[in-house]
């Protein structure tokens, strides 16, 4: 085994560091942070110089500081920030006329607003269109190696790094190079493997929360943000911020590799951290907000590109092994099964789970097929199984790391997956793997000094990355997820069938009789029914034909419609099934004519009584079709339409158009009965055939009990951050009609979404003056929430014509809540933005009169 390379207590201490409360920026930007109330509360110490402000502005309102413009942005920035846990940017702002453009971010901290200021670089190339180009790059790879290989590529392409490397995490946290693109003069780094230690927890919880991280110059002078603790003792949380400052540890490290800059953006898989593209620089390096930007977008689609290729390939294991577990259920419960054949059947389809030996332990016997333990060795490994949590796989690829007896047969049984099969007495199928003696190329020794720190004992960086091996013994291949997902689906598997036997085992003679006794009556029951439809069809189908060889085609073809349709019955265990499915079967028979059918309004669900009649009705639609009516040609097309009516009676309507000139038929063959009478004598629906020069149409009309439509999903609902409580009834009252004016749609939405769970039925949307005095001018409003900025103009003529029509509203504005709205409107209720469901409440109480219900203003047409 391999000792451990550090002292737990160092490795505590390194994991501890608080990096996200380091209380300092990098050089390359100025932060400063607002409170609720818009004052400043804290600054970095190069605030006042970077930003071209007066240096005393913290305590002061932000306004004072900033005009009124930029802060209108930035409510409205944050609208849109508050509860996503994002950052939100502004590109291209001036503080003043003349003034340098900033590229600015904008996040929330606790009770603080943090914005960010970064000197705007004002690039030429359009982020999208290169996002869109790197993300084609990435897509069109085919396999996970070669789309974390053009990642690489095109991240180095955006951004200039000297190195550009995909790292993918472990399940122990360790890490490897598995792709990379690099200056010619660099050595590879490509295959190399780091210890977790090299990215603490704490860093690699930061990396899940802020997928970018950039540090532009490992010797740059860092910037403290003043002052360290606010009013009530609390540190800054930077967690969210691009410019926080970083952990002399990292900096250390950075500068043993010979990196002067780096940057890293987070790989996330399944909600999970499963990589890291880093990029490094042999000297300072500072990105602009814009290109961060674009890389962190581009991270977030490659990381969406990787998990669904991961995906395919996970799908594409699981499908082939549920074929074999499929065959080996099937073999498990045939009638002779028993639990130690287990090792047998398994070991006939290897590709289930790959394993050198297996063994079963069942009511204590023991069986073993290949390398396994000895009988007494593998006794003494069932009783340490005995304390493994109940009803769970068990997995390691180092059994003797937590199994010391194991070092004696590393090269029968290294690594182990064991699947429990009952409770008590606990019994045992488990899969052994052999040793596999292997090299591993780590980028530098994985060990680190201990030195005292601030923090007690910790590690610090090692000095070489120069690569060095080791031999890593008494392990075996790793489980992979799909093998663990396999021996799980085993174990419910066997449970059942082995719980299944012991029922069966203990039920009664007499009543698997009657058991016997009612299958037998009921197969005879529908033996007679089949029969008796059976020779219906050869009776009704010779009455028409006009030789043999057509009444054996119109036999063999109905009887295999009736064969697809009980497929489809007995495929979904006599479920009901979408008339779709029965449609694609009937029409895949015919050949490539699937694009020739379209199916419009809700999916129709036949219950299972009614599928057999629909089967035929729909061979003689489709049959008729072929022969004589819209597919006997090229132009023909078919149109089923179905709905619903309130009684729950589900209509289909299959018309056809482009084929011959249909008329009614002068004499009634056995397809006409079928159209004509099966749907109202089998299911008492109704069957009505119409012979119209476009083509011939059917309509039918299927009760409830034979037939329903697919309800839509229901929309989900989330309550109000602040309050699950209903608004007053006088509020709800109020806001039955609204009219809402914004000119941003991601406010739009959010306000429409507010209105309503506060009560409001209707909410009508307009972006400017005109269309706002459009909508008052053709419906009657109880009423309305006004933007004050419409971009060029303003909604101040809406609001005088609405006080003049005595309508209630409210004005909603990112200036805050000392904007003058002139005489006539001084006494009208102003919402600052973000919006919030207690403020806007508390903007409507003062609409409602006391002691009456609020009074909704008539519109003059």
């Amino acid at each position: 085994m391999i000792a451990p390379l550090y002292d737990p207590a160092a490795l505590a201490s390194c994991a501890s560091e608080p990096i996200h409360l380091l209380g300092a920026i990098q050089p390359m930007g100025a932060l400063l942070t607002i409170s609720a109330d818009w004052n400043v509360l804290r600054c970095s110490a190069n605030a006042g110089a970077f930003l071209g402000v007066a240096d005393e502005m913290i305590g002061q309102p932000a306004k004072s500081v900033f005009p009124a413009d930029f802060l209108h942005d930035v409510r409205g920035r944050l609208q849109i920030a508050i509860g996503t846990g994002i950052v939100e940017r502004l590109f291209g702002c001036r503080l003043a006329t003349g003034s340098p453009r900033f590229d600015v971010a904008v996040h929330v901290s606790g009770n603080e607003i943090v914005l960010e200021f970064e000197a705007s670089t004002g690039q030429s190339t359009a982020p999208l269109g290169v996002l869109r180009s790197m993300t084609a790059r990435a897509e069109r790879q085919t396999s996970t190696q070669a789309i974390c290989q053009e990642a690489a590529r095109q991240m180095r392409g955006l951004t200039g790094f000297d190195r550009v490397m995909v790292y993918r995490f472990d399940d122990d946290d360790a890490g490897e190079v598995i792709a990379e693109t690099a200056a010619g003069t660099l050595a590879p780094f490509l295959g190399l493997r780091y210890p977790a230690s090299d990215i603490p927890e704490q860093a690699r919880a930061l990396y899940k929360r802020n997928f970018l991280r950039i540090i532009a110059d490992v010797d740059a002078d860092l910037i403290p943000v003043l002052p360290v603790l606010s009013p009530e003792g609390v540190r800054l949380d930077l967690s969210m911020s691009g410019l926080r400052s970083v952990s002399p540890i990292h900096l250390e490290y950075l500068r043993n590799m010979g990196v002067q800059a780096s940057m890293s953006v987070s790989i996330i898989v399944g909600g999970q951290l499963w990589g890291l593209i880093a990029c490094h620089h042999g000297k300072a390096m500072h990105l602009g907000l814009e290109t961060r930007s674009t890389a962190e977008l581009f991270g977030q689609m490659f990381s969406y590109l990787l998990e669904a290729r991961l995906q395919a390939e996970d799908a594409a294991y699981d499908l082939r092994t549920h074929n074999i577990h499929n065959g080996v259920a099937l073999a498990f419960a045939a009638s002779d099964a028993l639990l130690k054949n287990v090792p047998e059947i398994l070991t006939s389809v290897a590709d289930y789970v790959a394993a050198d030996g297996i063994a079963v332990s069942h009511a204590g016997e023991i069986s073993l097929t290949g390398l396994t333990p000895t009988r007494e060795e593998f006794a003494q490994l069932v009783r340490f199984l005995n304390t493994t949590s109940a009803g769970q796989v068990f997995s390691t690829h180092c059994l003797s790391g937590v199994f010391p007896p194991a070092l004696d047969y590393p090269m029968r049984a290294a690594g182990m997956l064991s699947i429990p099969v009952s409770r008590v007495p606990r019994d045992y199928l488990v899969f052994f793997r052999r040793e596999v003696e292997k090299s591993v190329t780590w980028a530098g020794r994985p060990e680190k000094i201990e030195a005292l720190g601030p923090h007690g004992v910790r590690l610090t960086p090692r000095k070489s990355f120069e690569a060095w091996r080791e031999t890593v013994r008494f392990q075996s291949p790793r489980w992979s997820k799909g093998e663990l997902r396999a021996a799980e689906k085993l174990r419910v598997t066997m449970i059942e069938l082995i719980l299944r036997m012991s029922e069966s085992a203990q039920v009664d003679r007499n009543t698997a009789q009657q058991s016997q006794e009612i299958l037998i009556a009921e197969l005879n029951h529908r033996v007679r029914n089949i029969l008796g439809l059976v020779r219906g069809l050869i009776s009704q189908s010779a009455a028409t034909a006009v030789d043999i060889r057509a009444l054996v085609e119109s036999l063999d073809n109905r009887i295999r419609s009736l064969a697809r349709a009980q497929d489809l019955l007995t495929s979904s265990d006599w479920m009901p099934t979408p008339l779709r499915a029965l449609l694609s079967v009937e029409v895949e028979t015919y050949g490539n004519i699937e694009d020739r059918l379209t199916l419009t309004g809700p999916e129709v669900i036949l219950m299972p009584k009614a599928f057999t009649p629909m089967a035929l009705v729909v061979h003689e639609l489709v049959t008729n079709a072929r022969k004589y009516g819209a597919l006997s040609t090229t132009d023909g097309r078919i149109t089923v339409t179905t709905s619903r009516d309130e009684a729950g009676n589900v209509s289909i309507a299959w018309c056809e158009t482009g084929g011959p000139m249909v008329s009614a038929p002068q004499r009634k063959g056995f397809g006409s009965t079928v159209l004509g009478q099966v749907i109202p004598f089998e299911l008492n629906g109704m069957s009505t055939p119409r012979y119209l020069p476009g083509g011939y149409c059917l309509d039918i009309i299927l009760p409830a009990a034979a037939a329903t439509c697919a309800e839509p999903e229901p929309q989900t609902s989330f309550p109000d951050e602040e309050s699950n409580a209903p608004a007053p009834a006088d509020i709800a009252r109020l806001l039955t009609t609204c009219l809402l004016v914004e000119d941003n749609l991601f406010i739009a939405v959010d306000a429409e979404d507010l209105l309503r769970a506060l009560g409001a039925k209707t909410v009508v949307v307009a972006n400017s003056v005109a269309d706002a005095l459009a909508a008052l001018a053709m419906q009657s409003f109880g009423f309305a929430l006004l933007d004050v900025n419409l971009g060029p103009e303003n909604s101040l003529p809406i609001g005088r014509y609405l006080k003049a029509h005595a309508i209630p509203f409210v004005f909603g504005t990112g200036y805050g809540e000392d904007l003058a709205m002139g005489e006539l409107l001084a006494d009208v209720p102003i919402v600052t933005k973000p919006y919030h469901r207690l403020s806007m409440l508390k903007a409507l109480t003062r609409l409602i009169p006391t002691g009456s219900a609020p009074a909704a203003g008539r519109l003059l047409s």
